[in-house]
C-alpha cells in the first residue's frame, strides 16, 4: 500500500510538473506573438505618392535612405495624388509646387504611418530650405486626437468575434442549429455596442456610424461563425485551433494599433487574410473614408463567414443523421416505451375476465 501511495504521489508530481512547464510554453508564445510584432516595428513598403518637378529626386533620396521602407508612386498633379490618398491608395505623399513642400497624411489610415511621413516631410522640407505645408485628408476627432480609441478596441474586438462561439458550442452540444441564429443576434448587438462605444464615449468616430456598425457586424460574424464552425465539426479541438488562430495571430497581426506595412515583412499581409486584420482595414474605411478600400477587406470577411456557415451546416447534419437513423429503426412501441416484439394473442388464462 506504501508503494502504492507513493506511485501515486510521484504521478501527481510528474502531472504538475508538465502542466508547469506547459503554462510556461505557453506564457512565451503569446508573449512573443503580441510583443514581437511590436518591437519589429517599422516601414516595409509604405505606399505613398510624389508629384511636382522634384518628386523623382526625392523618391530617389528616400529609396537610398530607407530602402525597402516606402513603395513609391509618381503623380501627374496633387489632385491625383490628393484623390489616390482618399481612396486608401496610398497613406499620404509630398506635393512640390512654387510654394514650396506640400505634405499631405491620412491620420485615419494609420497615426503611426502619418508620424514616420511627418518626419520625413520635414527632414525634405529643411534639406530644400524651404517651409513645410502640411495638410491631414483624414483626421483623427477632437476628442481622440491619437487615434488611441480605434487601437484600444483590437482585443475586445477579437474576443467579441471569439467568446461567443465557444460558449454557444459547449453550452448547446445538442442545439447546432440554434447557434448560428444566436450568435447573429449577439453579433448584432455586439456590433452596435462597439459603435455606441467608439462614437459616445471614446469620440474615437463621429461620421458614418451605420457603416462602422455594418462592417463590425461583417468582422463578427467572419470570426465567429469560422470558430463556431471549426467548434461544431471537430469538437474542443477546433475551438482550441481557433482560439489560437484569433488570438496569437489575427489578433496582433491585424494592423490596426500601426498598420500591416509596419508589421515585419509578409506577416502584416498575411493578416490581412484573417478576419481580424479584415476587421481593423474595414473599421477604419468605414469610419475615415466612406468605405473606400474596403473592397477585400469585405471579399475576405465574406469567405470566412460562408466557410463557417458550412461547417456549421454539415455538424449539424452529421447530428440528426443517426437520431434519424435510430428512430427509423424503433417501431411506435419502442417510442412509447413499450418493449419491442411481435404482439402473442392474449388466452382466456391471461385475460382478466377470463374471456379471450
Amino acid at each position: 500500500m506504501g508503494q502504492s501511495a507513493a506511485a501515486r504521489t510521484s504521478g501527481a508530481v510528474a502531472r504538475a510538473a508538465g502542466i508547469v512547464i506547459a503554462l510556461t510554453i505557453a506564457v512565451a508564445i503569446i508573449a512573443i506573438a503580441f510583443a514581437l510584432p511590436a518591437a519589429r516595428s517599422r516601414p516595409h513598403d509604405v505606399p505613398i505618392g510624389t508629384t511636382g518637378p522634384q518628386a523623382e529626386r526625392v523618391a530617389a533620396v528616400l529609396r537610398q535612405s530607407a530602402p525597402g521602407a516606402f513603395r513609391i508612386t509618381r503623380y501627374a498633379d496633387e489632385a491625383s495624388l490628393r484623390a489616390a490618398i482618399r481612396n486608401r491608395d496610398e497613406y499620404g505623399g509630398l506635393a512640390f509646387g512654387a510654394a514650396g513642400p506640400t505634405l499631405l497624411t491620412a491620420t485615419g489610415a494609420s497615426p503611426t504611418v502619418a508620424q514616420v511621413l511627418t518626419q520625413v516631410g520635414s527632414g525634405v522640407a529643411q534639406r530644400a530650405g524651404m517651409p513645410l505645408h502640411a495638410e491631414d485628408l483624414a483626421p483623427p476627432t477632437p476628442d481622440d486626437p491619437r487615434g488611441a480609441g480605434l487601437s484600444a478596441s483590437v482585443l475586445p474586438i477579437t474576443l467579441a468575434g471569439l467568446l461567443p462561439a465557444i460558449a454557444l458550442v459547449l453550452l448547446l452540444p445538442r442545439r447546432p442549429w440554434l447557434r448560428s441564429p444566436a450568435l447573429l443576434s449577439f453579433s448584432v448587438l455586439a456590433a452596435g455596442t462597439i459603435t455606441i462605444v467608439l462614437r459616445d464615449v471614446l469620440g474615437s468616430i463621429q461620421q458614418n456610424p451605420a457603416a462602422v456598425a455594418a462592417g463590425l457586424l461583417l468582422g463578427l460574424l467572419g470570426s465567429g461563425l469560422a470558430v463556431l464552425g471549426l467548434g461544431s465539426l471537430f469538437g474542443r479541438p477546433g475551438l482550441i485551433f481557433g482560439s489560437v488562430l484569433a488570438l496569437l495571430l489575427g489578433n496582433p497581426l491585424c494592423g490596426l494599433t500601426s498598420a500591416p506595412e509596419m508589421l515585419p515583412r509578409g506577416w502584416g499581409a498575411f493578416g490581412q487574410y484573417l478576419p481580424q486584420g479584415a476587421t481593423a482595414t474595414l473599421l477604419r474605411s468605414t469610419a475615415f473614408f466612406d468605405g473606400a478600400g474596403a473592397g477585400t477587406a469585405i471579399t475576405v470577411l465574406a469567405w470566412w463567414a460562408t466557410g463557417g456557415a458550412i461547417l456549421v451546416g454539415i455538424a449539424a447534419l452529421r447530428t440528426q443523421a443517426p437520431r434519424g437513423n435510430h428512430e427509423q429503426k424503433r417501431s411506435p412501441l419502442d417510442v412509447a416505451g413499450a418493449p419491442a416484439g411481435p404482439r402473442v394473442p392474449a388466452t382466456p388464462a391471461d385475460s382478466p375476465t377470463g374471456i379471450a
